[in-house]
């Protein structure tokens, strides 16, 4: 099992960079905003049982982020998958990724 560290680099890695156009219905609560932080937002989507969440900057939806997506942007995806891993570990947290 991996775990996510707190290194400085992954720890300054922003939402907007990964956000895409909303696909489907996407609750707008709880959401996250474009400058939150993707280790930040990880833990939201895990506490509420979350693949995707909606991304509001002051009043607007700009779209959404996928928690896969959010991974890989850690580095963390494509190395499970090359180890023939399933799970991580974030925040205390385990996360069983879909095949």
């Amino acid at each position: 099992m991996l775990l996510v560290t707190e290194r400085a680099d992954v720890k300054r890695l922003a939402v907007e960079s990964i956000i895409i156009p909303i696909e489907g219905n996407v609750p707008q609560k709880p959401s996250v905003g474009p400058e939150d932080r993707i280790v930040d937002t990880i833990e939201v989507m895990l506490k509420n049982d979350l693949k995707r969440i909606a991304v509001i900057d002051g009043n607007s939806v700009v779209g959404m982020i996928k928690l896969e997506d959010a991974l890989e942007k850690l580095g963390l995806k494509g190395d499970l998958r090359s180890r023939g891993k399933r799970s991580i570990v974030v925040h205390g947290r385990k996360i069983i990724l879909d095949e």
